[in-house]
């Protein structure tokens, strides 16, 4: 039977190797659930059943729809699924597949994921309207400090820039407390994260070669990011997108700052308040470039937290429905998501939830309001900045 798509080998193997055990969805005893049973207790909001479906669109036994647009877009891009099921680890590659064909079979994209499209294809960022510049939230003197011979370039990252603006202030404080050499691209583009993850890919070559670019041209050994989409981007899907190795190394602010605790020059004292603390995993720093170990290290490293561990964390650590589209698409999905997460802090007895992705603040931010349940967010990077000696 002729093939409705063309497909990778490995996507073609990894789509037959599903045989609807179900491991995708309950995982091991921890993991209980998949983000997408939260919207629908069937098989169909799964990996597996969506692996079905693609099989299926792959023998011509059925054909794209605006209803599998939607299935689809629920997805938060999370990994939770390639995690629980040990056997295939290219579920959202082949989901982000899915979503290129949907476009090429006529299948529009819902008003808000086009209107985020045509917005980084545009003005270079997922917002609309007229927006300052994309480092206004740094100071005149913190633009004049910046070296001409950095030893970190910082990518920001969109979220940052124009809404979690307290998370790229600490870190370029953190960076002058230490006097770190450092440079900012006032032209910094998208990463591409929102373009691939719309199944938009061939549109992201070109925002990858001008960040790479900037970056190497300032010569800078290292680039650090407070955004671990932007990292995961940049160290899982840049290599392919620019046709060539990248020439410097890609760090999360979290691993970044590892580095310092280890060679003594990052040291945390109290930030003023006793707090009990519990932190999230954003799922594309932890499963996405397996990073669990170096914020724990910091945040026991701050003498007035008290740190607990969320019953689901680590590799198992439920979304909190802030990525792959999914806020802007299904908003009251990703509430759900973020509302059970803080519902959960909060019944461990936790003040405090920390995490280390401007998207998670930012979602688990709303929650909080609207469970009005006292708790605060914060990202990491601030509160280094608040402890650091």
């Amino acid at each position: 039977m002729e093939s409705r798509f063309n497909i990778s080998e490995d996507l073609y193997t990894a789509m037959h190797k599903c045989i609807r055990c179900g491991q995708c969805v309950y995982g091991n005893e921890d993991a209980r659930f998949s983000p997408m049973q939260i919207k629908a207790k069937y098989f169909t909001y799964s990996a597996g059943g969506i692996m079905q479906i693609a099989r299926a669109i792959y023998e011509g036994k059925m054909g794209f729809s605006e209803p599998l647009r939607d299935l689809l877009f629920h997805c938060t891009t999370c990994g939770a699924c390639e995690i629980n099921c040990g056997v295939i680890g290219s579920q959202v590659d082949l989901f982000t597949l899915l979503k290129r064909e949907l476009a090429k079979n006529g299948i529009p994209l819902l008003e808000p994921h086009k209107s985020i499209v045509e917005n980084v294809l545009s003005k270079k960022n997922i917002y609309e309207g007229n927006l300052p510049g994309r480092t206004d939230w740094l100071s005149d003197e913190e633009k004049e400090s910046m070296s001409s011979n950095p030893e970190v370039f910082y990518h920001v990252g969109c979220i940052s820039s124009y809404m979690e603006k307290e998370i790229p202030n600490a870190f370029v404080s953190v960076l002058t407390k230490l006097e770190i050499p450092f440079a900012i691209n006032n032209d910094e583009w998208c990463c591409g994260a929102p373009l691939y993850f719309a199944g938009y890919e061939e549109e992201t070559y070109d925002l990858a070669k001008h960040n790479v670019e900037a970056i190497e041209k300032s010569g800078a050994s290292k680039v650090v990011f407070t955004c671990p989409t932007c990292a995961m981007i940049f160290k899982n899907y840049y290599p392919r997108w620019v046709k060539r190795p990248i020439k410097f190394e890609i760090l999360h602010a979290t691993e970044f700052f590892e580095r310092l605790q280890d060679k003594g020059k990052l040291k945390l004292g109290p930030i003023g308040t006793r707090k009990t603390v519990t932190y999230h995993d954003p799922c594309h720093l932890g499963r996405g470039q397996g990073v669990y170990d170096a914020p724990r290290r910091i945040l026991n490293a701050i003498e007035d937290l008290d740190f607990k561990e969320f019953s689901l964390s680590r590799e198992n650590s439920l979304c909190c429905g802030g990525g792959g589209l999914v806020p802007t698409g299904f908003p009251d999905f990703a509430d759900d998501l973020a509302r059970i997460r803080v519902s959960d802090m909060k019944n461990m007895g936790a003040d405090l939830l920390v995490t280390a992705c401007p998207a998670c603040k930012e979602n688990m931010k709303i929650a909080v309001k609207k469970l009005k349940r006292g708790a605060k967010v914060s990202d990491i990077t601030e509160l280094i900045d608040q402890a650091l000696q």
